[in-house]
């Protein structure tokens, strides 16, 4: 159970001195847990089978919201889940993500940070990015709701409908600064294919209201490695990049020529477009520092490298 480091009191609470222990001695190991649960429900929604709850900062302990008290914090504890692979690492494997998406990427991500419970169980933490710094929240659509698809009108499987150029088309359409913000949802796009995230649907990816009312691409949020904890496709979207489909058969290679094309149909202009398919494929040492400095159990640092190892190799 480590501390938080100082960005991470910096990013997370304004540079505020909070613990990272829990006061609960576990998920569902007290009383006053199973009540918070119950009552007010701390929780928010359940995206797959990682459920979520709004925590509150209180006197420098992260603790439960209480009924209709708004979270500024999102707690997301290891699945309950036996189908999923390493479930125990999935904090882990988060908080690794974000931190290489950021500090080696330079990707503008939500701040984030490791908890653990009284008996050294650890969850994912992280903060809210929809609140303005005068309290207020912020306009936020993601793409499931801006292409008006729903659960209801489109089945289940509604976030996962239609691909990344399409995508790209509704940000050009309701974000005034288009280069900038295309630049960075492609960014986002070569990052998850680099890293293994198959979880990048519709509902991952935000427009928010800056406060002065323009549109940008939200910082990223729910980045990991998905291919550790399930069998996983390539892309999270059934069309993958293009509108007419992605063709991923054993005999189609997936890399930088298709990135390339991909960027081309959404616009980057091309010398925008070369710096950034060499920029990711590079191997960073950082990346490995990062892998073997985080929380994964050996087994899982092993494969998250391997992973990102034999990506990296088709960008070459």
């Amino acid at each position: 159970m480590k501390p938080f480091s100082r960005q991470e009191l910096q990013s997370l609470f304004d540079g505020k001195k909070v613990s990272s222990i829990l006061p609960y001695p576990s998920l569902d190991g007290s009383e006053e847990v199973s009540r918070l649960l119950v009552e007010g429900s701390g929780r928010l929604s359940i995206s797959g089978a990682q459920t979520k709850y709004s925590m509150v900062e209180d006197g420098g302990v992260l603790r439960f919201a209480r009924s209709g008290e708004p979270g500024r914090y999102i707690l997301k504890p290891i699945p309950t889940d036996y189908r999923f692979y390493h479930r125990e690492d999935m904090p882990a494997n988060e908080h690794l993500t974000m931190q290489i998406a950021h500090k080696v990427y330079r990707l503008s991500v939500a701040a984030h940070g490791l908890v653990w419970f009284g008996d050294g169980t650890p969850a994912y933490l992280t903060r809210r990015f929809d609140y303005l710094p005068n309290g207020r929240k912020a306009a936020m659509e993601d793409l499931a709701s801006i292409a008006g698809l729903s659960r209801a009108n489109s089945g289940e499987d509604y976030k996962y409908r239609f691909s990344y150029e399409h995508c790209a088309e509704w940000i050009a359409r309701y974000c005034p600064a288009v280069q900038i913000e295309l630049l960075t949802f492609f960014r986002f796009v070569l990052f998850n294919y680099l890293f293994c995230n198959a979880d990048a649907h519709l509902k991952n990816f935000s427009l928010l209201d800056d406060g002065r009312g323009f549109y940008r691409l939200s910082p990223g949020y729910d980045l990991l490695n998905t291919l550790m904890h399930i069998p996983s496709p390539i892309f999270a979207l059934d069309k993958g990049l293009f509108k007419e489909g992605t063709p991923v058969l054993d005999t189609t290679p997936i890399g930088r020529p298709m990135f390339e094309r991909f960027g081309h149909r959404i616009g980057i202009p091309e010398r925008m477009l070369q710096r950034e398919l060499c920029f990711f494929a590079n191997a960073y040492p950082q990346v490995g520092d990062l892998i073997e400095a985080s929380s994964l159990s050996g087994e899982s640092r092993q494969a998250y490298r391997n992973a990102y190892e034999y990506r990296l190799s088709t960008m070459q």
